[in-house]
């Protein structure tokens, strides 16, 4: 009796152990993706051509104000909205986690009148099982002329 007992609880500890670590990984999962797309647009900034006849969306002021910035990635409803990951796997999971990113894309003072340089922040803001989270990454770039 005193062994099936011991039988029950180690099978019990071990599944709740096995499901919170599941969990856990599916959340890490999210966060890399969405590192990974916010990754992506600061790449696609610090690589798009600029000169002084074209300037590309991704490097248009937005004068410190947060503009919403859709990276491309396909939307049926037509909003800024991200597609993040989709969580088939966790019974939590409503569906797709999406986010909303902005950008904010502002002038910076070189010194120098003719040198244009650029600050441009991308923020992913999502929520996964009810909890807030947001990924951000800034740099600077330098125009092409």
């Amino acid at each position: 009796m005193v062994a099936v007992m011991l039988l029950t609880l180690t099978i019990i500890v071990s599944t709740q152990a096995m499901l919170q670590t599941n969990r856990q990984a599916a959340q890490m999962r999210t966060m890399a993706a969405a590192r990974g797309i916010v990754q992506r647009n600061i790449d696609t900034a610090l690589t798009v051509a600029w000169d002084s006849t074209a300037e590309p969306p991704i490097l248009a002021l937005t004068g410190g104000i947060p503009a919403s910035y859709n990276d491309g990635s396909p939307d049926p409803a037509g909003s800024d909205n991200v597609q993040i990951a989709t969580m088939q796997d966790d019974a939590t999971a409503t569906g797709p986690v999406t986010g909303t990113m902005t950008r904010t894309v502002t002038n910076v003072s070189t010194g120098n009148p003719v040198a244009t340089l650029r600050r441009i922040t991308i923020q992913l803001d999502y929520s996964y099982n009810s909890r807030p989270y947001s990924i951000q990454m800034t740099t600077e770039r330098a125009i092409d002329d």
